[in-house]
């Protein structure tokens, strides 16, 4: 996966408010026994995410939380999401078109509200703007014109859902959280067309009063941001981060969506953007943002100061021979797949030392990742690339995709640049043979 073009991935839904004291859990449980990884992401903001992959070696994701959640499923052949309230156990597993379903034992709507999502799937594809999809229609085949932003998949679903809820198979939080998805990508529709355009604007201010609950659906906070946007450019504002944060405090009078909005800036600034955030910018952030769990988060990317690492010393202080050095990021997918093979690594290769070290541009993402798998990463083998000051090294190795596995011996020089991930079964074999082992 490239560094440079990273997409970050948007997904977990929080249905209450983003700002909530942690006691109850969610748990997410694989079972059956299909071999097929299953690849979750969960969020409480727009930007922030982690991403679990679910197999034979890894069963259960725990979710700290008091509010319900949506918790998607990114496999591009089965784009769905799970619905779950706290203190519930999910049953989850493959059906044999490969879909996921899912159940829970305290609630009966949970296996039926999988059925809807799965029908509505396998009939209408992953729910999403149309404009998306134009957009993928015109990659494919290079001809198709972006001229049709709503078509009978929106009724179909809306159909599916009223019947559903009519019948009384899924639960009413549910239903309205499903039916302000469906408005929302309607509205996103309207703002990407020229000709809808104000009436989408009009409907985006309507909302502004009932955003207490909107601000929850993640296709809605699109529809802030691109709102944003346009009204800036529309206005003839320069769209730098100083006068987008102004703008924010400015235009909208909602404070819950002021927050996030000012948060979103920020944060897509720092992992989007090749351009430094002034201190001006940041102070005004922290002026004008009232919700603490984004000031904090903020405050963590930004305050704390950078360590000054030699992945040299790293490994003699360890006293290994060779060290293996994983490079890889939290919003990285593939990197995260490596982690149930690193750990089964670890164990059958004691004698190596194992270095991580992250690209993330956020700190707070680094950190938080660290903490859902205390059992791989410590403060002695976890490291960020803007901690490292192997100069030359890194020249030579040009990181400019991840993941990717770098063998050194005991002086830091490389033994092996593009060593074959944990996964691969010519990993093993290369090791055994610089070890030799039998």
């Amino acid at each position: 996966m490239s560094i440079r073009n990273a997409c970050i991935i948007f997904s977990l839904i929080c249905l209450n408010t983003f700002e909530c004291i942690n006691a109850q859990n969610i748990t997410i449980e694989y079972i059956g026994n299909a071999d097929s990884s299953i690849n979750l992401t969960f969020q409480y903001s727009e930007l922030s995410n982690s991403v679990t992959t679910l197999n034979k070696s890894n069963r259960k994701l725990i979710i700290n939380t008091n509010n319900p959640q949506c918790i998607a499923c990114i496999d591009i052949q089965r784009f769905t999401f799970i619905y779950a309230e706290p203190n519930e156990t999910i049953d989850i597993c493959l059906n044999n078109k490969g879909l996921l379903t899912y159940s829970c034992t305290k609630s009966h709507y949970r296996k039926l509200e999988s059925q809807f999502i799965n029908t509505c799937f396998e009939k209408y594809g992953p729910t999403e703007a149309l404009y998306m999809k134009r957009i993928r229609a015109l990659q494919k085949t290079k001809k198709a014109k972006l001229s049709v932003y709503l078509d009978a998949n929106y009724e179909g679903e809306r159909s599916l859902l009223e019947k559903y809820y009519a019948e009384k198979k899924i639960s009413r939080p549910f239903y309205e959280h499903f039916k302000s998805i469906l408005w929302s990508l309607s509205v996103i529709n309207k703002l990407d067309n020229p000709k809808e355009q104000n009436v989408g604007f009009a409907e985006v201010e309507k909302s502004i009063s009932n955003g207490e609950s909107l601000i929850n659906v993640s296709e809605y906070r699109r529809c802030l941001l691109m709102y944003s946007y346009l009204v800036m450019k529309n206005s003839k504002i320069k769209p730098d981060l100083y006068n987008s944060l102004q703008f924010i405090s400015t235009h909208f009078s909602n404070q819950i969506i002021i927050d996030y909005l000012l948060y979103s800036k920020v944060k897509f600034n720092l992992l989007q953007s090749k351009q430094k955030i002034d201190k001006r910018s940041l102070s005004l952030f922290y002026s004008l943002c009232r919700n603490k769990q984004f000031v904090d988060e903020i405050r963590t990317d930004f305050s704390q100061k950078t360590n000054s690492i030699f992945l040299k010393n790293v490994i003699s202080k360890s006293g290994c021979k060779f060290a293996i050095i994983d490079f890889w990021a939290s919003w990285c997918k593939p990197c995260l797949e490596e982690f149930p093979y690193t750990k089964k690594r670890i164990k059958e290769y004691p004698q190596l030392k194992y270095i991580f070290v992250s690209t993330d541009k956020s700190k707070s993402a680094w950190l938080s990742e660290m903490k859902t798998k205390a059992d791989i990463f410590n403060s002695t083998n976890s490291f960020l690339l803007s901690e490292i000051n192997d100069e030359d090294l890194l020249k030579k190795l040009k990181i400019t995709t991840i993941p990717r596995f770098v063998l050194l011996n005991q002086k830091g020089e490389i033994v092996n640049s593009d060593l074959p991930r944990p996964s691969d079964p010519n990993f093993k074999a290369i090791i055994d043979n610089v070890l030799k082992l039998k």
